[in-house]
């Protein structure tokens, strides 16, 4: 049995305007969530009725009917929330918990987790990731938990039943552990590009292998952490370097790896080809100061995040409902 944290925070509106400015510049895309992103609406087909219901529900219903769950936190914006899944929460059967972004860190928790306040905003992802812990189960006995991203609506209960067994596999040692899907094409269905990476993991999958023995990958909306073996204070620049957005990101990136030790990322990447899982496990075992492990997996509808452009919205509408 495991808790699971699901995160369902929220941007301003200064945070979203930057998003959407970088999106159009980099991506060539038309960002259109200007509201509360998991409450987003999405068609779908159940019992051959189209009916609509929001993102975060989807993810929702799946975790609830796990029997590996015993419990649900959700952070993000409590009210919002309640006014909208208020009485389908009530039906679950099974404890939940909303917890409220603007919820200020306790004293309590930046003691127990070695919080430096400048470095973790009680409203970032950070911030709702350790408050939304603090108050599970996991926390009291300082276990693992599952995190689980409120915009993934196509993910299955299969995908994260399999990740849950392969994973608990590996928390013994780990602190933290992320899957990561195979793209068999030069591109997913939404048009995004994977990372090419050698699978020298013991995790082997089959599917398409370029001239460099490389296949492509994607992250998804799930990981499993234990927030007492990892900094904390370095996982929002985690979180904001992740989509390599611009110039100045990337540029970012391959310093922030040289100071780790690592000082040939670019050349092993676009002109070697040579990098792999088990580089990307050092690397980012040294970032966050705590054993990170990769779990290669397939199941590439479960790396179909929702981020909140035109073309990502009517995509995941039309496989919802076909």
């Amino acid at each position: 049995m495991i808790s699971a944290v699901v995160l369902a925070g929220y941007q301003n509106k200064r945070e979203v305007k930057r998003y959407s400015k970088l999106v159009g510049e980099h991506y060539g895309e038309t960002f259109i969530e200007s509201g509360y992103k998991p409450l987003r609406e999405f068609q779908t087909i159940e019992n051959g009725v189209k009916i609509s219901k929001p993102v975060i529900q989807f993810t929702l219903e799946k975790l609830f009917q796990m029997d590996t769950i015993e419990e649900i936190i959700i952070v993000g914006h409590k009210m919002l929330l309640e006014q909208r899944l208020g009485d389908f929460l009530k039906n679950t059967g099974k404890y939940y918990q909303i917890i409220n972004q603007n919820k200020r860190l306790s004293n309590d928790i930046i003691t127990r987790y070695n919080i430096t306040p400048s470095k973790v905003k009680f409203n970032s992802v950070t911030g709702n990731l350790i408050k939304g812990y603090a108050a599970t189960r996991a926390s009291k006995s300082m276990k693992h938990a599952l995190f689980v991203a409120s915009d993934s609506p196509l993910t299955t209960v299969g995908f994260i039943e399999k990740f849950y067994q392969l994973s608990h596999k590996c928390t013994a040692y780990s602190a933290i552990v992320v899957p990561i899907i195979v793209i068999n094409e030069k591109e997913d269905r939404l048009g995004r590009k994977p990372l090419r990476l050698i699978n020298d993991s013991s995790y082997q999958l089959p599917g398409h292998k370029d001239a460099y023995s490389r296949q492509g990958f994607r992250l998804s909306s799930l990981l499993m952490a234990n927030p007492n073996f990892f900094d904390l204070n370095v996982t929002e620049m985690a979180y904001n370097l992740r989509k390599f957005l611009s110039p100045k990101i990337q540029i970012r990136f391959f310093k922030i790896t040289r100071n780790l030790g690592f000082s040939n990322i670019y050349s092993k990447y676009f002109l070697k080809k040579n990098l792999s899982v088990s580089d990307c496990e050092k690397i980012t075992t040294g970032f966050f100061r705590g054993n990170l492990t990769i779990i290669p997996m397939e199941g590439e509808e479960a790396s179909y995040d929702y981020d909140g452009t035109d073309k990502e919205y009517k995509m995941i509408t039309e496989m919802l409902t076909t």
